[in-house]
Parts: structure tokens; C-alpha cells; sequence
């Protein structure tokens, strides 16, 4: 199974995953992204942090590659109604 590395993108500054983990494949990565994402931003609200949608979660392959990015924006469902 292939490795791949969520790192966490605010602004400027990136929170690099140094351990990686084992996916079947990159969309199984992508969702467990977004899990983490959605995980993420409960716990910034529940702690009265602001939230930054474009925040986001970075999957790297095995050379370091950026191989997809998820947003807290794409991870959280908003409806502007």
C-alpha cells in the first residue's frame, strides 16, 4: 500500500506529517484528509478560535510530492442560505 503524508497548511505556516500513513489508495487518503479537516475546525469553534476556511491539509506521495489538498472549506458543508 502506498504512503502518503498529511501536512497542515494556516497561512504561512505548515505543520509537516514526518510519519505518513499507509492508504489502499489517494482516495482514501483525500477522505481521511477530510475527516481530519472537519475534526480540526470542531475543535478550533469548540475552543473559540477562529476558523479560517482557507486553511488546508496537504497530501504528499512518498517522494513529497503534493498529490491533492483538501480546504477546511471543501471538508465542512455550508450552505450561504
Amino acid at each position: 500500500m502506498p504512503i502518503y503524508f498529511i501536512h497542515v497548511r494556516h497561512g504561512r505556516r505548515l505543520a509537516r506529517d514526518i510519519e505518513g500513513k499507509c492508504f489502499s489508495d489517494l482516495k482514501a487518503a483525500e477522505r481521511e484528509a477530510r475527516r481530519a479537516a472537519r475534526e480540526m475546525a470542531a475543535q478550533r469553534v469548540r475552543a473559540g478560535k477562529t476558523l479560517h476556511l482557507s486553511s488546508r491539509l496537504e497530501i504528499a506521495d512518498a517522494s513529497g510530492k503534493i498529490a491533492a489538498v483538501v480546504t477546511f472549506k471543501d471538508a465542512i458543508p455550508i450552505d450561504d442560505e
